[in-house]
């Protein structure tokens, strides 16, 4: 037997080289702690974010449920009553009225009446134009309103209190 193998001290080699083992393995420990540590941390992490996220989705769930249910003003505001038969035929009557004051207009710059509402640069929508011998003849038809208006009358006539109606309707 050699004598390194019986003596209990060690060469200083063979220290050096039971040290540079030992840190290789404490290095590789601590190298398999920290990504426990890591793998835990994401761990937890992501069980914080799915609790989130849960309670993100019920809250959501929630506020949609009682939106539905309620139909709250703030966001469902209710909708205007409808205008009554008077206000509609008041309408009626001053978008006639509109349209044949454009009809007017044409025929002063034209020296003849137009062909359509539209070569005189009115809405034709629900005014139906026809021209007579004389002049010309406006009918419209909206809901239960039919109104008819002949150039051979007077606009203000036609128009009466359409105005008045109208601006007490917001009251």
């Amino acid at each position: 037997m050699s004598q390194e193998t019986s003596s209990p001290t060690a060469s200083p080699e063979k220290k050096a080289l039971l040290d540079a083992f030992d840190s290789v393995l404490k290095k590789k420990a601590d190298e398999r702690e920290a990504e426990q540590q890591a793998a835990l941390a994401r761990h937890r992490a992501r069980g914080t974010s799915r609790l989130v996220m849960l309670v993100s989705a019920t809250l959501t769930l929630f506020l949609a449920v009682y939106l539905y249910v309620e139909r709250p003003d703030w966001i469902f505001p209710a909708p205007p009553p409808p205008e009554s038969l008077a206000v509609r035929e008041a309408s009626l009557r001053i978008t006639m009225a509109n349209a044949a004051q454009h009809i007017e207009q044409f025929r002063h710059q034209a020296g003849q009446f137009p062909a359509t509402l539209e070569q005189a640069g009115a809405r034709g929508g629900e005014i139906r134009y026809d021209r007579t011998a004389s002049g010309y003849r406006l009918a419209a038809v909206s809901d239960e309103v039919q109104l008819r208006y002949d150039s051979s009358e007077p606009l203000a006539r036609f128009v009466g209190n359409s105005f008045k109606v109208i601006s007490r309707r917001a009251k």
